[in-house]
């Protein structure tokens, strides 16, 4: 139950992640940037993230930082490690995930939706089928 409750503080911030990187994956790629100019694109989209999830993404548990990273690995298709290691560069990714490494979890491990990450797989298929919220409030 404790997984059901998690999912639902994470899940949606793993679908609008997934928005969010295909915005700035078509910004880049239909626009010819200088590296300068792609920089400061992705610093100001950055700045632009910060504002609108900072706090309620600081709100979020260990737990369910954890599962938001197993998530958005999901929904990409790339790792959480990959991600920044793209955008930021590979020095800002091994900090990160030394910073992860702290809190127990790790950017770069994938999503097994056949493993370890089989109930997850279930929740987010119930999720996109519709009945979520039914397991969700008969739990809660």
């Amino acid at each position: 139950s404790r997984l059901v409750y998690n999912f639902r503080m994470a899940y949606p911030y793993a679908l609008m992640a997934k928005e969010k990187v295909l915005v700035a994956d078509s910004v880049l790629a239909s626009r010819k940037f200088t590296s300068k100019g792609r920089e400061k694109f992705i610093k100001d989209f950055e700045k632009q993230l910060f504002a609108e999830f900072e706090k309620p993404l600081r709100k979020m548990t260990i737990s369910q930082g954890k599962l938001l990273l197993k998530l958005i690995d999901r929904e990409i298709g790339q790792s959480s490690y990959q991600l920044i290691k793209e955008y930021k560069g590979g020095f800002n990714a091994v900090f990160w995930q030394g910073v992860a490494r702290l809190f127990g979890s790790d950017l770069r491990k994938p999503y097994d939706k056949f493993g370890e990450d089989r109930i997850t797989e279930d929740l987010v298929q119930m999720y996109n089928n519709g009945t979520f919220d039914y397991l969700f409030y008969s739990i809660f």
